[in-house]
């Protein structure tokens, strides 16, 4: 029992300290697009699934900050009901006064540690865990798969994010090297600028010009541009625990819970790799799913994954079997560096990553204009359909189209969605923005979240426009509007590089710049539709 007793003192003084630095040195919350509920929803569908509907779901997130992840879902969803739970103070108190700024009545966050949750929280149909489960102790790896079995309604999902073996051994060196150098007394910020002060040292110091020298180099080069709190929790931590997926899907069993797949579809996709290298995977794991994605790891050296679980029950109930049917009912998202083109023999699309997809049936090609010309919104099967002519309907135009929008799914092209996401692609005559945006950039916050769970940054123009986007307002109005912030020195115009002070000149600037403006606030899916 004494043995007990310590441990337990153990774990609660981690967790206290733990506590601590993220009091001091607050994580930024943000949305995290993957973890959304409709993500979670349109996947578990995809695999044969019934899931809950958004708009009257329970959510439950596990380490949510501040609740920047879940407070825009709680604005966009009001008949929904959300719970955040986190150690930190200050990010608690952070999060419910931004809660009680924006009136919202259907969501709550508690400042308490896992361990201490119980069945008075109720049941809930998706449970979201980001950037938590590899950075606490063992015994709060367990409460957290506990929870999610215990909470996790009949139809429920969980989202569970960890840094995974043995691609992350990679990154170990340099956790190493920080926590044999940075002393742990000094605060988060000071550590901090010590590990960076080392970096770049070790960057410049290493005679080594093999896989040791390229790390430090590539990591120092990275790391100038991330946060300091992103440095803090990843490489600082206390604890940071890293497992093989083989692993965590073995702890996920023994809580009764069933591994479903990855939030990236495309990343299961044993196909999407040569025929040969596809083949001998399927030989050597027996098709076993867990050990194909094993496998997987091994050969891309994955850091980091973003897991599905559901209740072990629903296992006999999941569809592997992925056809271009599966897609029925769901909506499909396109990313905003999707590009297409028209050819001399049908039409190319492509994406920022240098993916693509060509085709020469032209009901296929409508069937992908319409998919990017509606874009930021999402689009279903027949959404898509609707661009085609009567006679390419008959023809079996719709299930050619269905086909390509699954070649583009498991090719990591487009993304999957329970949820519509129905958004203007024009911007009105009185536009109305997002609540969230206009409640975020009238605050001065330097970003916002948008209706596809996006993270968008505001420049000073969005910043001043944005509250102002009501729907009572004109173009001129608006135009007013940035001609008396540029007056209040919240904005500046400039002319051949040089600022424009001439009051008579401002409403003419103002006019020629604002279509620009409303154009990129609709491009980043902020306006209602």
């Amino acid at each position: 029992m004494a043995a007990k007793a310590n441990g337990a003192g153990e774990l609660e003084a981690i967790i206290a300290r733990t506590a601590l630095k993220y009091d001091l040195l607050p994580y930024q919350s943000k949305p995290f697009a993957q973890s959304q509920p409709g993500r979670l929803g349109g996947m578990a569908r995809l695999f044969g699934l019934e899931t809950v509907p958004l708009g009257n779901a329970r959510v439950l997130e596990l380490g949510c900050a501040s609740g920047g992840n879940i407070i825009p879902l709680a604005m966009r969803y009001p008949d929904a009901q959300f719970v955040g739970v986190d150690l930190s103070r200050t990010q608690v108190a952070a999060g419910r006064a931004r809660i009680a700024g924006l009136g919202l009545s259907n969501i709550e966050i508690l400042c308490q540690s896992f361990t201490e949750i119980d069945e008075k929280l109720g049941s809930f149909d998706y449970i979201i865990c980001h950037g938590v489960y590899s950075w606490v102790p063992p015994l709060v790896q367990n409460a957290i798969l506990e929870i999610t079995r215990a909470r996790l309604s009949p139809l429920g999902v969980a989202y569970v994010s960890y840094n995974v073996l043995p691609g992350w051994r990679m990154l170990q060196h340099l956790r190493d090297a920080f926590l044999l150098t940075v002393p742990d007394h000094h605060d988060s910020v000071a550590r901090v600028a010590k590990a960076r002060e080392l970096l770049a040292f070790l960057k410049d110091a290493t005679p080594d010009k093999g896989a040791y020298g390229q790390m430090l180099q590539t990591w120092a080069d990275r790391l100038s541009n991330l946060p300091d709190d992103y440095i803090a929790h990843e490489f600082l931590e206390e604890t940071n625990s890293p497992s093989t997926v083989r692993e965590f899907a073995a702890d996920a069993r023994r809580h009764n819970l069933a591994f479903l797949g990855e939030c990236d579809l495309h990343s299961m996709i044993v196909d999407n790799y040569p025929a040969e290298t596809a083949a001998r995977v399927r030989a050597m794991t027996g098709n076993d799913l867990v050990e194909s994605e094993q496998m997987l790891d091994l050969i891309t050296g994955r850091t980091f994954r973003q897991t599905l679980l559901v209740g072990n029950e629903r296992l006999d109930q999941i569809n592997r079997a992925l056809s271009p049917a599966c897609l029925d009912g769901l909506y499909f998202v396109v990313g905003r560096d999707m590009q297409f083109a028209r050819t001399d023999t049908g039409a190319t699309l492509s994406d920022g990553s240098g993916r693509q997809m060509t085709t020469t049936l032209p009901a296929v090609a409508a069937g992908l204009e319409r998919l990017v010309t509606r874009f930021p919104s999402a689009s279903s099967i027949d959404d898509c359909a609707d661009a085609l002519t009567k006679a390419q309907l008959a023809d079996n135009g719709r299930a050619l189209v269905a086909d390509a929008l699954y070649r583009m799914l498991v090719a990591g092209m487009i993304t999957v969605s329970s949820e519509p996401i129905n958004l203007p692609s024009a911007v009105s005559k009185k536009p109305l923005a997002l609540a969230i945006a206009r409640a975020d950039a009238a605050s001065g916050a330097e970003y916002t979240t948008n209706a596809r769970h996006e993270t968008i940054s505001l420049d000073p123009g969005a910043r001043v426009l944005l509250p102002a986007l009501d729907g009572t307002r004109t173009a001129s109005a608006l135009a007013a509007v940035l001609v008396d912030a540029v007056k209040a020195g919240q904005l500046n115009f400039n002319r051949d590089g040089q600022p424009v002070t001439e009051p008579a000149a401002l409403p003419g600037i103002a006019e020629a710049f604002l279509p620009q403006l409303l154009s990129n606030i609709a491009a980043a899916a902020l306006l209602e539709g």
